[in-house]
């Protein structure tokens, strides 16, 4: 009886294994399956190949470029390759990142002889998301438990955007490439899933969930993708080219006015996207081998003045019924009096309600001899007037030598609305930030570099998340007169919910894109008066007065809040988009919850009314900063500080009396609040003002339960089998 119970069980055994064997070999067929059927459905998306091919494959490039993994390449427009002596198209930039060190390799290809120009490496840069990489991303998201739980099979989720290079602000993603991996959810709600993917790491670092949008009434836009021409043009003394690049939108070059030359370059090397409630972003490209890829066709525009190119970037044709997509326009405006102008435009609507968009300018120009800087001297460094220094009455031109940053970069301002001058030749070109925001929220950096080989001549190559590198990264105070200068400026459009709306489709599209114009104006003299209005022309005098005395540039007012009621306030102040109170907005957003704030808010500060405390709150944003924000402790800087502008009196008596009946905790049901439908809102992001309690919408780092059935799950399977193993050899062992 021993011997017949040893061999039912070994035969157990070895069936047990034959089988597992065979689940094992399913479960890896299946995932690889389940990986290529994701990676084609990607590919579908990242398929915008241009006439004639501008992208090359590695089996393109000469062997044994490098051992890290390949990321892309791409031929160069002319103003690119210059640096290399090649003509338009002629040579590659092949890029290679290796993970291990975490440095971005470089390899200029002359493709006609198939040899290599030029070999660098670039610890500061991170690559953008591209097809080559998309395996490596796949393979680490298919792997991990919370991905799983959430998707099921990773290859029968609908992608919702093609691998976006990102970053967290409190994650080894800030300096790390990650990439961004975006599903539609598989509830069918709308929302879209994120998983960040470290590469570096192998890893998983965050997945969570964004909002859905409604379906927007509007006619489908014409579906020229890929569309764009090269070109130049010769106008009201101006003559200008300009190429679209790979990933850095048109540059803008050979510009001369008069036959003088005004600049080499001007180009955008990235826009990072900036959202609070991640809280990280996005490393957008446009260009033709770009994120956001050109759209609709190069237009040259004649204004009553001059001449304007403008260029259209869109990620997807159906805009603006699209969750997580980006639309850009990049414009250059050559004015008859020698000023000219940059603009960049962003319509929404991106990922989340609130974010910050950053284009990055570079402007490369002519030989500079002087440079000088609107600043206040040392002897006004007490005692400024507010009001005068705000119309730029308080201060002098100084004398610029070496390289700096300046921030911000809107204010102080000279009486004639400039903040930098440089000099060429015999005329000087002011540069000033043309105000757009209407809360009047205006804010960029401008960096002033000597131009240096490998510092953005060629194609600019996008840095970490929130570091502004490049080109912070190159500033190491080398001197600027008698040099060629290069100029970064980078604005800050800041997206606002409400009246007015800003950044935003909502609550209907083509009204309410932000903009930043860069403006610079030719001058004999550097305290001549000059005229600031955007699209005016500039008449130099024939005499520089000595003394500033033109009229201050105008500065926008912060427009008031419509609304009487709390309701009211709440909605045109633009606040669900960080908090919810109660029924009104929406949760696990940016801000803190405040439906219990009216029981909280008097004991948050030991001898502080709850009244008290919500006036400071409300004028102060950052006087009283909460731990209880969905990514942990609330951000600075991210509730608007000017409701005690925007407001009146009685407003806020209103507003603050209804935050003070807030008492009781939402619903624990799940409710997605959609744009244009919602009652309510609070103050924005950013103060505390209320307890933590349960969002009413899933969490940015938490995922639903799977909604795969256990049968089709391979892992519930192969754990059944091993329980009957189990049990049928504890039987077998107590038989007699």
């Amino acid at each position: 009886m021993q011997s017949s119970n040893q061999r039912a069980i070994i035969r157990l055994l070895l069936a047990t294994a034959v089988l597992l064997a065979a689940l094992l070999l399913y479960i890896h067929h299946q995932r690889d399956d389940s990986i290529a059927v994701a990676l084609a459905k990607s590919s579908q998306l990242m398929a915008m190949g241009s006439d004639p091919p501008r992208t090359l494959s590695l089996a393109e490039l000469p062997p044994d470029l490098s051992d890290a993994p390949f990321v892309q390449a791409a031929r160069l427009a002319e103003s690119e390759a210059a640096p290399w002596g090649c003509p338009a198209y002629t040579c590659a930039l092949a890029t290679f990142y290796d993970l291990d060190r975490g440095v971005t390799v470089n390899r200029v290809i002359d493709l006609p002889s198939n040899t290599v120009l030029a070999a660098w490496e670039e610890p500061h840069a991170r690559p953008a998301g591209s097809i080559h990489i998309l395996p490596l991303a796949l393979q680490i998201a298919a792997a991990d438990a919370q991905v799983q739980a959430t998707l099921g099979d990773i290859g029968a989720a609908e992608p919702a955007m093609i691998p976006m290079s990102g970053w967290l602000a409190d994650d080894d993603c800030r300096r790390d490439w990650c990439v961004d991996l975006t599903f539609h959810a598989p509830q069918g709600d709308g929302r879209i899933y994120h998983i960040f993917v470290n590469l570096e790491q192998g890893r998983v670092a965050r997945t969570f969930y964004t909002r859905g949008r409604p379906t927007l009434n509007v006619p489908p836009p014409i579906s020229q993708r890929d569309a764009f021409s090269d070109g130049c043009h010769k106008q009201n003394g101006w003559y200008v080219c300009w190429q679209m690049t790979a990933d850095d939108g048109l540059d803008f070059s050979k510009a001369t006015f008069d036959g003088r030359p005004v600049f080499h370059s001007a180009k955008v090397g990235q826009v990072e996207v900036w959202y609070p409630s991640w809280p990280g972003g996005y490393r957008d490209e446009i260009g033709f081998n770009g994120t956001v890829r050109p759209y609709g066709g190069t237009e040259l525009i004649p204004l009553e003045n001059g001449f304007e190119v403008r260029q259209l970037f869109t990620e997807f044709t159906r805009w603006p019924n699209c969750i997580c997509c980006y639309r850009y326009e990049q414009v250059g405006r050559f004015l008859a009096d020698g000023a000219y102008e940059f603009e960049f435009v962003s319509h929404g609507p991106g990922c989340d309600d609130l974010s910050v968009y950053r284009p990055f300018w570079r402007i490369a120009l002519a030989d500079t001899s002087e440079l000088w800087r609107w600043q206040r001297p040392e002897w006004l460094s007490t005692g400024i007037d507010p009001e005068l220094e705000q119309a730029g009455g308080q201060g002098e031109w100084a004398p610029a030598t070496a390289e700096q940053e300046i921030h911000p970069f809107v204010q102080p301002i000279s009486p004639d609305g400039y903040q930098i001058a440089l000099r060429s030749q015999d005329r000087f070109y002011k540069w000033r930030m043309v105000p757009t925001d209407p809360l009047a929220q205006d804010e960029a950096r401008l960096f002033l570099l000597r131009a240096n080989p490998n510092e953005g001549d060629g194609p600019i190559l996008t840095g970490p998340g929130d570091s502004f590198e490049p080109p912070r990264q190159w500033l190491n105070a080398e001197p600027l007169v008698e040099s060629e200068v290069v100029v970064w400026f980078v604005p800050l459009l800041k997206t606002k919910m409400g009246n007015p709306w800003w950044c935003m489709p909502d609550p209907r599209p083509g009204i309410n894109q932000c903009h930043a114009i860069l403006r610079v104006s030719p001058a004999t003299a550097l305290y001549e008066t000059a005229v600031t209005a955007p699209f005016a022309t500039t008449t130099p005098n024939a005499t520089p007065t000595p003394l500033p005395a033109a009229t201050p540039a105008p500065t926008p007012t912060p427009r008031p809040i419509d609304g009487e009621t709390a309701e009211e306030i709440i909605l045109n102040a633009g606040c669900g988009a960080c908090h919810r109170i109660g029924a009104l907005g929406e949760a696990g957003k940016v801000g803190p919850d405040l439906s219990e704030i009216g029981r909280a808010a008097g004991m948050r500060v030991p001898g502080l009314a709850a009244a008290d405390y919500l006036y400071q709150s409300l004028l102060e944003p950052n006087a009283f900063l909460s731990p209880h924000c969905p990514n942990g402790a609330c951000l600075p800087n991210i509730m608007p500080p000017d409701y005690g502008r925007r407001l009146t009196p009685a407003q806020m008596e209103t507003l603050v009396a209804f935050l003070l009946t807030q008492g009781q905790p939402p619903p624990v049901t799940a409710t997605f609040q959609v744009i244009g439908q919602q009652t309510a809102t609070a103050p924005s992001a950013g103060n505390d003002r209320g307890t933590a309690v349960p969002p009413a919408t899933p969490p940015p780092q938490q995922s639903p339960p799977s909604t795969q059935p256990g049968w089709g799950n391979p892992y519930a399977v192969l754990l059944l089998l091993l329980v009957v193993v189990v049990v049928v050899l504890f039987f077998v062992r107590r038989r007699p």
